[in-house]
């Protein structure tokens, strides 16, 4: 009896590990296809705006499109363009040249529908380009990649992010996806696992996985009379055929298959996110944290908590299974917004911080990550883009003055009523000396300054009046922020307060709340690769990656 039950567990095991090893083959190929796919169609992913040619400069906000011929015809949204106009184009190889805005369809019964535009690059030359798919074969389920340039962002590379159709054709005509956009995503192309244009970003809802695209045989449809600079107010009379797509019977048989659709069943850290609890500004503030298990020269392990400083006041406390345990800080990194506290007593699990192998962990995109947050739920997603860096934008500090162009000695030329620097007793014809004991020369020097700073910083001001040298002591407030009633800034949990001021980060699609940031991100094969650091957007949230970490905890616990 003992031999059968022996015998049985041994064939659990080995059934076990068969499934497993099953189980990390699928979502190996699943990842290998995606990273086929970005490859084939990034780099025709192009960022635009409209361009004045004789003046040389930009006149226009930034869209996205794709480049779908060698000799450079461009597909983008119709809401976008003016037939007859001039677009700067940028390529992720870092190539511009100008194109010309060719027809756009948009009905006067439905505007926005059906949102179908084309442009030429007018620059002689061969240039990147994707395959154009049919979005006549899609699949409900079938994966999904958009590849463009929201924005907020800002950046001169696009971004990646991961979905499913939702809708192969809604009500309105167009295909819906869980690829999520923004602004500055219009236009931009919607691939599928082959890396071929499927659709066109059109429109959102606010809900997350309502992204509406233009469907691809739309364009095709119209190809002859989308070649004229014209406006078509109607569905233009002169059709082209469109064929049957080639995969269309390979792609039907792969929609069964766990290749498409593996089993996420990722590798899971006992306590790898905890809850540090606080107190800021008089309110009970909760922000998630990674549990570090750091091994110490002598070889003893040391466990920390790494989270997000500004998320983080006094009284901090780590809640374990419902017991709150102190402790102790440790050290803050604010260019990375990031603090560290060691735990008052040992906690089963956590992350073993290598320091020997942040080189093995790359920001590639493409690649499938989950985030774990305290109640141990999953949030997978994608690796969005390279490294890049994130300047100080919507964190710049308040103090409520301005200075005089060219001005040496430096003048104040504006002080804002009720701003920190008027409260200060600075007045509009008072000259600046110095900042925190930096003397200010000239005008030049006052603003980079300036943005040194974070709110609530305290600095001190010199200047001089008609009565004499003047001195003060103040805290720098933080600015207002200005609301936008567009449907991508009413996602649950809004956007984190601190969000940019970030150096070598990379972003990832996961819905991560502002709240929720300071959860540990992993790799499907279960490294750890950073913390999430801000809910930047609707489509984006940031990552400061380990290397960075392992960086700040060698600092801070020497």
């Amino acid at each position: 009896m003992n031999n059968t039950i022996r015998a049985l567990a041994v064939t659990l095991i080995i059934l076990v590990n068969l499934g497993a090893a099953a189980q990390n083959k699928q979502v190996a190929k699943f990842q290998h296809t995606i990273a086929q796919a970005v490859k084939k169609a990034y780099p025709a992913s192009v960022r635009m705006w409209s361009f004045d040619v004789q003046q040389n400069q930009r006149t226009g906000g930034q869209f996205s499109g794709v480049v779908v011929s060698a000799d450079g015809y461009i597909l983008t949204a119709a809401h976008t363009i003016l037939p007859g106009k001039n677009y700067k184009v940028f390529f992720p190889d870092g190539r511009q040249c100008i194109a010309m805005a060719l027809g756009k369809i948009d009905t006067k019964e439905s505007p926005g529908i059906p949102d179908v535009g084309m442009m030429k690059i007018t620059d002689k030359g061969t240039y990147p380009f994707a395959e154009m798919g049919y979005s006549a074969s899609l699949l409900k389920n079938e994966p999904c990649i958009s590849i463009s340039y929201p924005e907020s962002l800002n950046q001169s590379l696009p971004t990646l992010r991961l979905g499913t159709i939702a809708e192969v054709k809604n009500e309105y005509g167009f295909i819906r996806s869980t690829c999520k956009m923004e602004p500055g995503d219009s236009g931009g192309p919607l691939f599928d696992y082959y890396g071929r244009v499927i659709g066109l970003h059109s429109a959102i809802d606010i809900a997350e996985d309502m992204n509406f695209e233009v469907p691809v045989d739309l364009y095709r449809r119209y190809w002859t009379a989308l070649n004229h600079e014209t406006l078509y107010t109607a569905f233009p009379e002169k059709t082209d055929s469109v064929k049957a797509d080639p995969l269309f019977s390979l792609m039907q048989k792969e929609s069964k298959k766990k290749a498409l659709h593996p089993d996420f069943e990722v590798p899971t850290i006992k306590n790898s996110c905890l809850t540090i609890k606080s107190v800021m500004k008089g309110q009970n503030q909760k922000i998630a944290a990674c549990l570090l298990n750091v091994k110490t020269s002598g070889g003893a392990i040391k466990q920390f908590l790494l989270s997000k400083n500004t998320m983080v006041g006094e009284e901090a406390q780590c809640d374990i299974d419902g017991t709150a345990v102190k402790v102790k800080f440790i050290g803050k990194d604010k260019e990375n917004d990031l603090v560290l506290f060691a735990l008052e007593r040992q906690v089963s699990g956590g992350i073993d911080l290598t320091f020997s192998d942040t080189a093995s962990v790359k920001a590639e995109m493409g690649r499938l990550l989950y985030s774990i947050n305290p109640t141990g739920k999953i949030v997978r997603s994608v690796l969005g883009s390279t490294l890049f860096n994130l300047p100080k934008i919507n964190n710049q500090p308040y103090l409520g003055a301005m200075v005089v162009y060219n001005s040496s000695p430096v003048q104040f030329s504006l002080v804002k009523a009720g701003s920190p620097a008027e409260k200060a007793g600075i007045k509009v014809g008072d000259e600046l000396i110095s900042i925190n004991g930096k003397t200010i020369g000239k005008a030049s020097e006052f603003a980079p300054e300036i943005l040194k700073y974070w709110a609530d910083d305290e600095v001190t001001f010199e200047w001089t009046n008609a009565a004499g040298k003047m001195s003060k002591t103040f805290r720098l407030e933080a600015r207002a922020q200005s609301v936008f009633n567009h449907p991508a800034e009413k996602f649950e949990g809004g956007k984190s307060e601190r969000r940019d001021d970030f150096n070598a980060v990379f972003t990832h699609d996961a819905a991560i709340k502002a709240k929720a940031c300071g959860s540990p991100v992993f790799d499907w094969e279960g490294r750890f690769y950073g913390i999430n650091i801000a809910r930047f957007s609707r489509t984006t949230t940031v990552v400061v990656p380990k290397k960075t970490i392992v960086d700040f905890v060698l600092k801070a616990t020497r």
